[in-house]
């Protein structure tokens, strides 16, 4: 019997998944909170934006083109919930615009004095951690001040930057910033390494005020790639396991039915989490300075595993073929390989994500995960009731069966009996007959 299964229109999922990115310049979260706005006006700057991550915020002035150098200021502000740490926000020249080669002006708060700033220049040193970070004077930038705000609850730094129009576009400025929880006097101790931290860059256009939104991007595609994942993954290849293992006759015995369901059921989930593994393999690509090697490692083996399943679909071997029950332990033995596989990962990227509301994540995926095993046991225990029940009543048929085999073979016997007696009887009665219808005839017989 030929079938075929259509998935939903995926590539019509796909643009209402990834619109709202299309419109991320204009979402109401790029401004500033309107605390850190009167901050800003205080300090005269004309521009103010919300920067993506570690709660931080900017505003500057307009810049002016003085002797082939941009001059303006800068204000920079985010929550350090410590007693000692430090905010860093810096312009880089390269055309990556990370953190490595960027001239920051990185203010440090501790309890021993008052938070003071200087300026920095970062360096692969850095980054290898073959030597701390000290203060460094450098031509673009000046640290002014470094203090904490009332109104916003924020620490903020200002800085005076003279950048060579050379060397900086002002229409497309990398900047880079950073918060950390420790610092020794003048030097500042490594940061964090999740991707709040990994995502504090962006570049910005000091005219217009526009943004490339990059970071916004990575951290909503990253939402939709667990999201999906999880939809993919985590619930509709589960539910086909349960589909083929349960469903074959119950709760209602079809020849063919359950398999169009657990085809189905496994194409969708098959074809929603190959989306999501896609996305996360460009968000990998994305930041090839930041290697999850665990999460990687056991997303791409997910895949291999759930694309070796679905083609095996495809060459599934005839229910008369001597390949058919190989085929069966492997099917079987790969699927049922790939649960776990899949929930460790789905755990693993939920801490590495981080979101604001993580835990609210954890429930729906431990909702999901107790809901399939609650299913799965009452499904069980049904089976296993049901084979038990069809032993018990084969056993007691097979009784049954004896025991009318037992009578009726006693029962035989017996007529077996009497009808040798009965034979015997005839022949005896027959000889006696037969002598006295012998007698008669002699006497009738003439002499």
């Amino acid at each position: 019997m030929q079938y075929s299964c259509y998935p939903i229109p995926f590539l019509f999922v796909i643009a209402i998944v990834l619109s709202p990115t299309t419109a991320l310049a204009h979402q109401h979260y790029h401004r500033c909170t309107a605390k850190f706005y009167e901050l800003t006006k205080s300090k005269n700057m004309s521009r103010c934006l919300r920067l993506p991550t570690l709660g931080a915020e900017m505003g500057w002035s307009a810049p002016l083109l003085k002797n082939c150098h941009h001059v303006f200021q800068v204000v920079f502000g985010a929550p350090l919930r410590e007693e000692k740490g430090w905010l860093a926000w810096g312009v880089n020249p390269t055309p990556e615009g990370r953190m490595v080669g960027s001239r920051a002006a990185i203010g440090i708060r501790d309890p021993s004095g008052p938070p003071h700033c200087k300026t920095y220049r970062v360096g692969y040193e850095t980054r290898r951690e073959c030597g701390p970070l000290r203060p460094r004077d450098v031509e673009e930038m000046k640290c002014l001040r470094f203090e904490h705000d009332n109104r916003t609850g924020y620490y903020y730094l200002t800085a005076t930057l003279n950048l060579s129009s050379t060397d900086y576009n002002v229409s497309k400025l990398n900047i880079v910033w950073q918060s950390g929880f420790d610092a020794d006097g003048d030097v500042p101790k490594k940061h964090a390494s999740n991707l709040k931290n990994i995502d504090s860059f962006e570049t910005i256009d000091l005219v217009s005020g526009q943004c490339s939104d990059m970071a916004f991007i990575k951290i909503y595609l990253r939402q939709v790639h667990g999201i999906m994942n999880i939809i993919g993954w985590g619930t509709l290849l589960p539910v086909g396991v349960i589909i083929a293992r349960f469903f074959r006759e119950f709760p209602i015995e079809t020849e063919y039915g359950w398999y169009y369901f657990h085809v189905s059921c496994q194409s969708i989930g098959f074809s929603t989490g190959a989306i999501g593994w896609g996305i996360g393999i460009w968000l990998a690509h994305s930041s090839p300075h930041h290697i999850l090697l665990t999460h990687h490692v056991l997303g791409i083996t997910i895949f291999v595993f759930a694309t070796l399943q679905t083609l095996a679909i495809r060459f599934k071997p005839g229910k008369t073929d001597d390949f058919r029950k190989v085929w069966n332990i492997y099917h079987h033995f790969l699927g049922y390989a790939l649960l776990p596989l899949i929930f460790i990962n789905i755990f693993e990227g939920i801490k590495i994500l981080k979101p604001d509301n993580k835990n609210t994540w954890k429930l729906a995926v431990t909702g999901i995960l107790t809901a399939l095993g609650v299913i799965t046991f009452i499904l069980e225990a049904y089976t296993w009731k049901k084979f038990i029940d069809y032993k018990n009543q084969d056993k007691k048929e097979g009784d049954i069966r004896r025991k009318c085999e037992s009578t009726n073979y006693d029962q035989g016997g017996g007529s077996i009996n009497k009808h040798q007696h009965g034979s015997e009887i005839n022949q005896d009665g027959s000889g006696e007959d037969s002598s006295e219808e012998q007698h008669q005839q002699h006497q009738r017989s003439p002499q």
